[in-house]
């Protein structure tokens, strides 16, 4: 199983996005959610945003993330 931290949309051109999850910037697609916009918080599985984010659905879901990550190292 993949999993990844939510993130925020810097960018967008055509049908993808730039997206900076934590520091990390990366291309995704937009085409499950393709009414995406610059500042919005996204879940981001695949190279693809899955969905979009509420503010605190993003922080809470990362802190959750970066907790079980904790847990395993």
């Amino acid at each position: 199983m993949c999993i990844d931290f939510v993130g925020r949309v810097t960018g967008r051109t055509g049908d993808s996005a730039e997206v900076d999850l934590e520091g990390r910037r990366l291309r995704a697609a937009t085409f499950l959610v393709p009414d995406i916009a610059v500042g919005d918080w996204v879940y981001v599985a695949a190279g693809t945003i899955i969905e979009r984010l509420e503010p605190g659905a993003a922080e809470s879901t990362n802190r959750l993330l970066r907790n079980a990550q904790g847990a395993l190292t």
